[in-house]
C-alpha cells in the first residue's frame, strides 16, 4: 500500500509576515505540491491501485509525474465559463480524467500483434500510456488559453513565462485571465512542448521504447485523434465523463446531485462555443454579431450547435425539434422575445455585404456578466424587421426550399426559415422531406416474412452470414486493408446530396435521407444497409459508408474517412464499453449471423420528419 510521506502538510513554513498583493482581483497563492496533492489523496490512491505497479514503481513512474503537473498548474482553472472553472479546476478535471481513463482501459485488449505474449508483455507500458496521455492531454491550456500574473514578495509583477519555469520560481501569488480571440484546439499542438516539465526522462525513455506505442501516444496528445487510435478513444471518453460530471449531465449521477435546469446548461454551452469560436462573431458568415447590449445570434445554427455540445458533454433528455429549446429559453427571460415569439428577421450588414436571417436576441450580460470579458461591438448594422413584415413572412412561408441560415440573400429567404407552424408556435423550421408513404408490406406480409425469412437473401453480398466466433471490426481504426478496398456493386444509389453543407457529417445524413425518400436505399428488406431497430436506426458498417463513397462522382471521397467525420459528431450510441461499433444479431429460419452497426437514436437524422417503419424483428441487440 502506498504510504503518503509526501502528503504530510507542512505548517511550519507558513507564510507569515508576506500579504498578498492588494486590489488585485482573484489573486491565488503559489502553493507546495505536497499541499496541492492533499487534497486529491482519495484520487491518487485510486490511480495507484488501478496501475497496478509496485509502491517503488508508482513513486517513481505515476507520482512523480502527478508532482510536476501540480506543480506546474498550482490552482488554475480549466476553462473561463465552462467545466471546472473554479479555482483549482485543472488539476481536479486531469486526475478525474487519469481515474476515468485507467477505469475504461482496463476493458480493453491493447494490442499492436493481438498475441496472447505480446498482450502480457506490454499491458503495463499500454497502461502507462493511457495514464500520461490522460495527465496531459489539456497541459498548456493554461499557457496558451490564459495570462498569468505572477507577483514576488514585493508585490512586483510580471507575466508567468511557462516555457522557462514553474510558477514557484517566478513569484509568491499570480492572477489569470483567459484570453480572447483565443485560437481553438492550439493547447493540443503546444502540448508537446511542455512534456518534459511534467515527465520525467526516465519515464519519456520507457514509453518511447515502443515506437508502435509511442507513436498512438504522441497522436493523442497533439490532439491528432484520427491516428490516436484506442489511446485517444479511451482519454476521449473519459475526458466527457468528467466534463459531464462538472456540468451537471445527469448520467451516472449521485441521487443527492441537483441536476441543473436545461435552460443553464444551453446558456453555460453557449458561452463556451462562443468563447472557443465554435460559434464565430461580428464578421461575414458569422453565427452571432454584438450591437449595443444585445447579441444577436443565426437562430438555427446557434442551438443546433448548442444540442450538439450537450450531447458530447452527456446530457440526456435534449429535445430534438428547436422550437422545445426556443421556447424554454424563452420561459426563463434568457430570450429577448419578438412579440410573442422568440425569431427576430433581421438584416445584417457589413462593408461590402449584406445578409437577411432569421435571428435569436439575448442581452450580452447574460452571456458575458464580465463587461471586461465582453468581444468588441459589430461596426456593421442589424436591422430587425417590422412587426407588420414579419407578418407577410408568416403567411408566405413553408413553400419554398429549406436554406442554410448563415447566408441569406432576400427577405423572402427568411421567410424560408420560418415555416407556418414557428409562427404560431414559436418553432424554428426543421429540416423536412416531403414524401410519399414508403410502400411498406402489409402487416400479414410482415407476418409471412418472419416464419420464411431467409437469412442469406438478408445480408448484403459482402456481410453474408458468418459464424460469430468469426472476428469482427469493433473499431473504424481497425479495419482491415481488405475491407478498406472493397468495393461494392450498388453505384446506381447516387442520389444527389445536399450541395448546400460542407460538412462531410451532414452531406452522408442529406444522401441517406434522399436515398430513402426515392426508394434507392432500402429498408428493413433484403440485403439493405438500414435497419429500423427497437433502440432506434442500425446502419450496417462499413457497408451504408462504402456505399456513400461510391455514389459519390468526385472520386475523392473516402469511406473510412466519412466513417470517422460522423462518429465524430457524437450522435450514435455507443455500446457499453464505450466502442462506436455495435454488434446485432440477425436470426432467421435455422440461421444466425453477428453484423457490426453504427446505431443512431435519433431516426430524424435518417428519416427527416417521414415516419420511420416499425422494427425489423429478427435484429437483436448483443451488447
Amino acid at each position: 500500500m502506498l504510504h503518503f510521506n509526501w502528503l504530510k502538510k507542512d505548517r511550519k513554513k507558513s507564510e507569515a509576515g508576506t500579504r498578498a498583493p492588494p486590489n488585485v482581483p482573484g489573486i491565488l497563492t503559489v502553493r507546495k505540491v505536497d499541499d496541492l496533492l492533499a487534497r486529491h489523496k482519495g484520487m491518487i490512491v485510486q490511480i495507484d491501485e488501478l496501475a497496478g505497479l509496485s509502491e517503488r514503481n508508482f513513486n517513481r513512474y505515476y507520482l512523480d509525474a502527478i508532482g510536476n503537473f501540480a506543480r506546474f498548474v498550482q490552482l488554475l482553472p480549466a476553462s473561463e465559463v465552462h467545466h471546472h472553472a473554479g479555482p483549482g479546476g485543472m488539476l481536479i478535471h486531469t486526475l478525474e480524467v487519469c481515474v476515468n481513463a485507467l477505469k475504461i482501459r482496463r476493458s480493453y485488449l491493447l494490442s499492436e500483434t493481438g498475441g496472447a505474449e505480446e498482450i502480457a508483455a506490454k499491458q503495463d507500458l499500454w497502461t502507462y500510456a493511457v495514464f500520461l496521455a490522460a495527465l496531459c492531454h489539456d497541459v498548456a491550456k493554461v499557457t496558451v488559453d490564459q495570462t498569468v500574473t505572477v507577483y514576488d514578495l514585493n508585490h512586483q509583477s510580471k507575466s508567468w513565462s511557462p516555457w522557462e519555469s514553474f510558477l514557484d520560481e517566478q513569484g509568491a501569488w499570480y492572477s489569470t485571465e483567459f484570453q480572447h480571440g483565443r485560437h481553438y484546439r492550439l493547447h493540443e499542438k503546444a502540448s508537446l512542448l511542455l512534456i518534459h516539465r511534467i515527465i520525467p526522462a526516465y519515464a519519456l525513455n520507457w514509453i518511447s521504447s515502443d515506437r508502435y506505442i509511442f507513436t498512438h501516444w504522441l497522436a493523442c496528445v497533439s490532439g491528432d485523434i484520427d491516428n490516436a487510435s484506442s489511446i485517444g478513444e479511451i482519454v476521449g471518453i473519459a475526458d466527457g465523463k468528467s466534463v459531464a460530471a462538472n456540468l451537471g449531465a445527469d448520467t451516472n449521477r449521485m441521487p443527492v446531485v441537483k441536476t441543473k435546469p436545461l435552460h443553464e446548461k444551453m446558456l453555460t454551452a453557449l458561452r463556451y462555443l462562443l468563447n472557443e469560436g465554435e460559434l464565430p462573431l461580428n464578421r461575414n458568415g458569422a453565427a452571432g454579431w454584438v450591437s449595443g447590449d444585445d447579441c444577436w445570434l443565426v437562430s438555427k445554427r446557434t442551438v443546433d450547435a448548442i444540442r450538439d455540445q450537450l450531447t458530447q458533454e452527456g446530457h440526456s433528455g435534449i429535445p430534438t425539434k428547436n422550437g422545445r429549446l426556443f421556447d424554454m429559453l424563452q420561459e426563463h427571460g434568457v430570450l429577448i422575445p419578438y412579440g410573442d415569439k422568440a425569431i427576430w428577421p433581421c438584416i445584417v450588414e457589413g462593408e461590402g455585404w449584406r445578409n437577411e436571417l432569421t435571428m435569436i436576441r439575448i442581452a450580452v450580460a447574460k452571456i458575458w456578466p464580465n463587461s471586461d470579458s465582453r468581444p468588441k461591438a459589430f461596426e456593421g448594422r442589424i436591422i430587425p424587421a417590422e412587426m407588420e413584415a414579419s407578418t407577410k413572412l408568416d403567411a408566405s412561408a413553408g413553400n419554398e426550399k429549406n436554406r442554410p441560415s448563415s447566408v441569406i440573400t432576400t427577405m423572402k429567404t427568411c421567410s424560408d426559415q420560418t415555416a407556418p407552424e414557428e409562427s404560431q408556435h414559436n418553432q424554428e423550421n426543421e429540416p423536412s422531406l416531403t414524401m410519399e408513404p414508403e410502400d411498406e408490406s402489409p402487416a400479414s406480409n410482415r407476418q409471412q416474412l418472419r416464419h420464411d425469412f431467409d437469412l442469406q437473401n438478408f445480408l448484403p453480398s459482402d456481410e453474408s452470414a458468418r459464424d460469430e466466433s468469426q472476428p469482427a471490426n469493433p473499431d473504424p481504426d481497425t479495419i482491415t486493408t481488405e475491407q478498406k478496398s472493397h468495393s461494392n456493386a450498388q453505384s446506381e444509389l447516387a442520389v444527389p446530396v445536399n450541395d448546400e453543407t460542407d460538412d462531410p457529417a451532414d452531406a452522408f445524413f442529406a444522401w441517406l435521407r434522399n436515398g430513402i425518400q426515392s426508394g434507392d436505399i432500402k429498408t428493413n428488406r433484403p440485403k439493405a444497409r438500414v435497419h429500423v431497430v427497437n433502440e432506434g436506426v442500425a446502419l450496417m458498417t462499413p457497408g451504408i459508408f462504402q456505399d456513400y463513397a461510391s455514389a459519390q462522382t468526385n472520386g475523392r471521397t473516402d469511406w473510412a474517412s466519412i466513417q470517422k467525420k460522423v462518429l465524430k459528431k457524437n450522435w450514435h450510441v455507443r455500446d457499453v464499453q464505450g466502442l462506436n461499433v455495435i454488434k446485432y444479431r440477425v436470426e432467421g429460419g435455422n440461421k444466425s449471423a453477428t453484423i457490426n452497426v453504427i446505431l443512431i437514436n435519433d431516426e430524424s437524422l435518417v428519416f427527416g420528419g417521414k415516419e420511420p417503419p416499425t422494427a425489423n424483428p429478427h435484429l437483436n441487440r448483443i451488447c
